[in-house]
């Protein structure tokens, strides 16, 4: 083998493991976003849970335990109080005490 086709080898070697590392890091930043949707939703429900008084052992997700949710994750925000079973959704609230469950529109 002479000494310009050893440089040639040496040369595609070069370019397909450079191919193959890019290959490799598109793959490793989709596995992280992935791991990151996972986290962030993990701890979303471990939040919501925790704000609605739901017992430890009875818990789904994971706490936040990177501690990294409020940057990271876009949205996450304490959760809203839980609805009461007396509470009345607001639809109903618009309308009237007197009016049929049951209404008949006529056009």
């Amino acid at each position: 083998m002479t000494i310009q086709q050893s440089k040639t080898l040496w040369a595609g070697a070069l370019v397909a493991a450079v191919l193959v590392m890019g290959h490799l890091s598109k793959g490793e930043a989709q596995d992280q976003e992935e791991w990151l949707t996972d986290y962030c939703t993990d701890a979303a429900v471990w939040a919501f849970e925790e704000h609605r008084g739901v017992p430890l052992s009875e818990r789904t997700g994971q706490p936040d335990y990177r501690g990294i949710a409020a940057e990271q994750c876009p949205g996450m925000r304490p959760a809203g109080p839980a609805i009461d079973d007396d509470y009345r959704a607001p639809a109903r609230l618009a309308m009237p005490e007197t009016a049929p469950i049951q209404q008949l529109v006529q056009f």
